[in-house]
């Protein structure tokens, strides 16, 4: 007799699976399609590393956790604070991209990066444990100037900090977790790195550094309301 897990998560993550596993998802060239892209990549992300280690951490339990309604107020908070966290840095991902393979100068389409990536995040509800999600925004915003004034990182470096904060974070006793910091950062540092091949073989990046360039300016434009 196998242990039946909760539906909800589990058809979740197979949902997610699907969208980003399909071998002909076409190319990245619009600020609106990048945006979905980076919500997608962000959520798989974010749920894989807090689900995943959640179910083996608590092994048999797992089940009877799901009953808990203090378990699963800790575990909502948990997944959203590690989508708005991971999402800077999976938008950071994006920047390196287009560095490292277009031509144009990087201030061009910055803030038309930064909407995207606002976008991503702003097209979900509040969660119920925050008031707003200003914070995060402007985290994301820092982020991404912060990272444009040196030479791109590493991709493999990238999820480090994502992880930390995900890890205080996790629904999990720090008792039961206190040795496990280096796994999980792992974790979250090899999906970080899944998340740059599927930009390398899905961003057309000349067609996506003149579109982020266009959107950042017609919204500039824009007469204010």
């Amino acid at each position: 007799m196998t242990m039946r897990h909760d539906v909800r998560v589990a058809r979740a993550l197979s949902i997610l699976r699907r969208l980003l596993g399909r071998s002909r998802s076409p190319p990245v060239t619009t600020a609106s399609e990048l945006a979905e892209f980076l919500g997608a990549q962000t959520a798989y992300i974010a749920q894989r590393s807090v689900i995943e280690y959640c179910r083996a951490r608590t092994g048999l339990n797992w089940e009877k956790l799901f009953a808990e309604p203090s378990f699963l107020d800790r575990l909502e908070v948990c997944r959203w604070e590690a989508y708005a966290v991971v999402l800077a840095e999976v938008a950071e991902l994006a920047l390196i991209q287009l560095r490292r393979y277009g031509a144009a100068d990087p201030t061009t389409y910055l803030p038309g990066l930064v909407q995207a990536a606002h976008a991503a995040l702003l097209r979900h509800p509040v969660p119920t444990h925050r008031t707003s999600w200003t914070d995060a925004a402007d985290f994301i915003e820092q982020h991404l100037a912060r990272a444009l004034i040196a030479a791109p990182r590493p991709v493999h470096l990238l999820g480090v900090h994502s992880a930390d904060v995900i890890f205080e974070l996790l629904p999990i006793h720090a008792d039961l977790r206190r040795q496990d910091r280096t796994m999980f950062q792992n974790s979250v540092r090899f999906a970080i790195c899944g998340a740059f091949d599927e930009m390398t073989r899905r961003f057309n990046v000349p067609a996506l550094e003149a579109a982020l360039a266009a959107h950042c300016d017609e919204r500039t434009a824009a007469p204010a309301r």
